[in-house]
């Protein structure tokens, strides 16, 4: 374990001084952090920062060059990767092709980590898929093709494939920058209503200040702020970070720090913004 990072019992994911490069370019530098069991956290950043990078470290699709990732203080690089599949789901910003497949056979998929690619399912499974579609909303669009639905639909039906997978981590890759405004509000709903740990990134920083327990701030690879959103968004954060002016008020509902972008304003030769 490194020094200076108070690993409790209550720690789903840690990260500890995670760094990953490619084609000799440094794309995480030297990152930790500690994800609490039920938390819903949010990895923030421009474009280009690490986020994408840092979730594919976290669900095992690359290995880092120098860090650990651990599930439960458990390697996840010494975990077979059918157990780790168990443990966490996954929903990406671009949904993937399932050709001639109905929104139940998607969904069905999140069985296999359980039982395998080509087993049967029996009648608690066929239960347990039916209550998916139904708590993501999906029951009128069952039998229909995966391929015919909305993009939000999609999301759902992918979400609902990571209820079947029964996941105590669900991560989620910017998995609504394709919807609407409705769409976007309902999917993260969604997730944070599982009652189970939730990792995502968030190109809306409204959204996020509603949605997380947590926030993670990357800026050209590291880890430059993290805590509630409260702690995290401040002016000077996003001037600093994304390079905008704003005021920072507390919404009206949920009582989290809500972020208001002035328009018009020039840089100066110092690096300041002014309205």
């Amino acid at each position: 374990m490194s020094q200076g990072l108070k690993i409790a019992k209550s720690a789903l994911l840690t990260a500890e001084h995670l760094s990953w490069c490619t084609d000799g370019n440094l794309i995480l530098d030297d990152i930790s952090f500690i994800v609490e069991q039920g938390s819903f956290t949010g990895i923030l950043g421009p474009n280009g920062a690490g986020k994408s990078s840092l979730l594919r470290c976290l669900y095992r699709f690359v290995k880092p060059e120098q860090g650990l990732v651990s599930f439960e203080r458990d390697d996840i690089w010494q975990l077979n990767a059918n157990d780790y599949a168990k443990n966490v789901a996954v929903v990406l910003q671009e949904t993937p092709s399932h050709f001639n497949l109905t929104v139940h056979d998607v969904v069905a998929l999140g069985l296999i980590p359980h039982k395998g690619l080509f087993a049967r399912a029996n009648k608690a499974d066929d239960e347990k898929i039916v209550k998916a579609i139904a708590q993501v909303g999906l029951v009128h669009k069952t039998q229909q093709n995966f391929e015919h639905l909305s993009g939000g639909e999609k999301q759902r039906a992918l979400i609902a494939r990571a209820i079947v997978q029964s996941p105590r981590l669900l991560i989620m890759d910017e998995p609504t920058s394709h919807l609407d405004v409705r769409y976007q509000i309902q999917i993260m709903e969604l997730a944070k209503s599982l009652g189970i740990t939730v990792i995502a990134t968030f190109h809306d920083l409204n959204l996020a200040s509603a949605m997380c327990d947590d926030l993670l701030v990357l800026d050209q690879g590291k880890l430059v702020c993290q805590g509630t959103p409260k702690a995290v968004l401040t002016k000077e954060m996003l001037s600093d970070v994304f390079g905008v002016c704003a005021d920072i008020s507390e919404h009206h509902q949920h009582k989290v720090p809500h972020i208001s972008y002035y328009y018009g304003y020039i840089q100066d030769e110092h690096g300041e913004h002014h309205v």
